[in-house]
This record gives C-alpha cells, structure tokens and sequence, in this order.
C-alpha cells in the first residue's frame, strides 16, 4: 500500500522539486550574499563593521516552504490520475493504480488533505514574511488549477501544456519570493547605503524559471505525443491530435531553437565577462543534450518511439538545476 501511494504521488518527481527549491537557496542565494559580504566588508568596512548579511529563513521554515511546494505537486499528481483512469488503462495499463490498489475514495481524501495542509503551511510561512497574501493566492491558484487540469484543461489544446510549464516555472520563484522580501526588510538600508547591486539574484532565479518553463513544455509536448493513442479514443485535443505527430515535432524544434537561443545569449554575456566555467558547463551540459534532443525527436517516427527524446529532456531538466552549482563556484572562492 505504502509503495503503491508513493508511486501514486510520483515520489521522484517530488524529489526533483525539492532539490531544485534547495538548489536556488543554496546555490544562488547564498552565493551572492557570501560574495556580497566579502565586498562590503573590503569597501566599507566603516560602514559595515561586524554586519553579516545572511539568509533570513530558518532551516525549518525553508524546510517547511519545500514540503508545502512537494504536496501540492503531489495532490496534483493524485486528482491527475484519477481522472485520468480511463485514458491510461490505454497509454499506461500497467501503471494504472487507482481502482485496482488504490480506492477512487482514498485517493480524493488524499487529494484534499495535501492540498489543505499545503495551504496551511504556506499561509503560515506568508503570515511570517508578510507576503501571505500572493503566497495564498499562488498556492490557492495552483491547486484548483492542477484541480482543472486534470478535469478540463488537459484535453484541450495546448492550455494545460502551458498551465503545468507555469507551475514548474513558480518552483524557482516561490524560494525567492519567501526570501528576499526579509532581506530587502533587513538588509535594503545598507544595499542603498553601499550601492550594492544584488540584482543577480533575481536575475538568476527568473532564468531558471523560465529555463524550467520551456524544458517542461517541450516534455508535456513529447508526453502528449507519446499518449495520442489514449487520448484519441477519449475526444483530447492535445497538439498531436490536432495537427498531427509531424507539426507536433516542428513544434518541438521551435522550443528546442528557443531554449538554445536564450541559454546562448547567456553564454554569450558569461563569455564577454571571463565565466569560463559557465560557458563550457552551459556548452556542454546543456547546450549539446538540446542539439542531442532535436536529433532525437527527428529520429522518432512513431508515438513509440518517443521515449528517448522524453529521457533526454528529462536529463536536461536536471542537468539545468545542477548549474546552480556553478554559479556557488563562481561566488564561493
């Protein structure tokens, strides 16, 4: 029972979410901070004295932020299946775990309890950084809208690809949104006071949003191609149905050209600034599995066959994440 919840809620995917959350507090935040310390206190030394600007989130409230973000993605993945029943005794049967090891009844009081406790949590954590207003409108937003998904959105075109992009896109950005308010509260005097530009930052976590927004497209797309069959015989409009597998692939290209263009751009900068490290780690961590990926996805020709290029995205997503520790090399000297 334990194993078939687990893999009910998508367990490694879970993980996945969690480590990028940490990832952002702990390689982009902390390294500009620990890089805008060292600066400060070789300038003004007068003027900052013994001042250590650090993160203002406890270890067990940033704890709690990660688990609220991993069960909203878990109540996500439960109401997901179960409406999803039908079309994966086709595309997945034997994945299929509602009705046959887990009742349609537990799984929406599981549904429910995440969503309500990841609420909870979030609205706390809101209430202690003053931003619990959006934070319950983002967390409330995001599970009816996983709710919809599931029920609505996910059979029509191309809407629910981008609304879990959007979602994926707000994993990055919740850590900072619970973090630099408190520091700009405590620390924005002295950033004024010294002309500290810690502008990197937010800089940093966009990027990886949007980098996660487009990467996750690309896989929603590839998934959609990969369940046609399924979603064929339940009346989905998905882009695959729609327009075919062959201008689901030009679609695919576009996004490709898209992800490569903006991440060149970067390099672009990283290399007219002397980021060696960062330029080979975008060149070939990332850069080559994207050219790697279009080579993929024209080499698939059926539905089947595209198992591959969704491996391969998912080998990007990741290998994305791990650039924050590039940027924790870059600052931490």
């Amino acid at each position: 029972m334990v194993f078939s919840f687990l893999k009910l809620i998508r367990w490694p995917n879970l993980l996945i979410i969690a480590f990028t959350q940490y990832a952002i507090r702990w390689g982009v935040i902390y390294p500009v901070l620990h890089y805008v310390n060292s600066v400060l206190h070789q300038l003004y030394p007068d003027i900052v004295r013994e001042t250590l600007i650090s993160m203002q989130l406890s270890e067990f409230n940033f704890f709690l932020i990660v688990f609220s973000t991993v069960l909203i993605a878990a109540a996500g993945y439960i109401i997901n299946d179960y409406f999803d029943v039908k079309l994966d005794r086709i595309n997945k049967p034997d994945d299929v775990l509602i009705d046959v090891k887990i009742s349609r009844r537990a799984a929406i009081m599981w549904h429910w309890v995440l969503n309500i406790s990841a609420l909870l949590i979030a609205l706390y954590l809101g209430f202690l950084t003053n931003t619990w207003k959006i934070v319950g409108l983002i967390y409330f937003m995001c599970a009816s809208g996983l709710w919809f998904y599931s029920t609505t959105f996910k059979k029509q075109f191309l809407i629910g690809n981008v609304l879990v992009a959007l979602f994926t896109a707000l994993v990055p950005i919740l850590v900072g949104l619970f973090e630099i308010p408190l520091l700009l509260k405590k620390y924005g005097y002295l950033f004024i006071q010294t002309g500290i530009d810690i502008s990197f930052m937010y800089k940093a976590i966009i990027a990886f949003s949007f980098f996660a927004f487009l990467t996750t497209l690309i896989r929603e797309l590839i998934k959609d191609v990969q369940d046609i069959e399924g979603d064929k015989a339940y009346g989905c409009e998905t882009l695959p149905i729609k327009w075919g597998i062959k201008k689901a692939k030009l679609v695919l290209y576009s996004l490709c050209v898209v992800t490569i263009g903006c991440i060149g751009y970067l390099m672009k900068s990283q290399y007219a600034d002397g980021a060696v490290l960062s330029f080979y780690y975008l060149l070939f961590a990332v850069q080559v599995p994207l050219f790697v990926l279009i080579v993929s996805v024209f080499r698939s020709v059926e539905y089947k066959s595209f198992w591959l290029p969704s491996l391969i995205t998912k080998v990007i997503m990741f290998l994305g994440v791990m650039y924050s520790a590039v940027i924790y090399i870059s600052f931490v000297k």
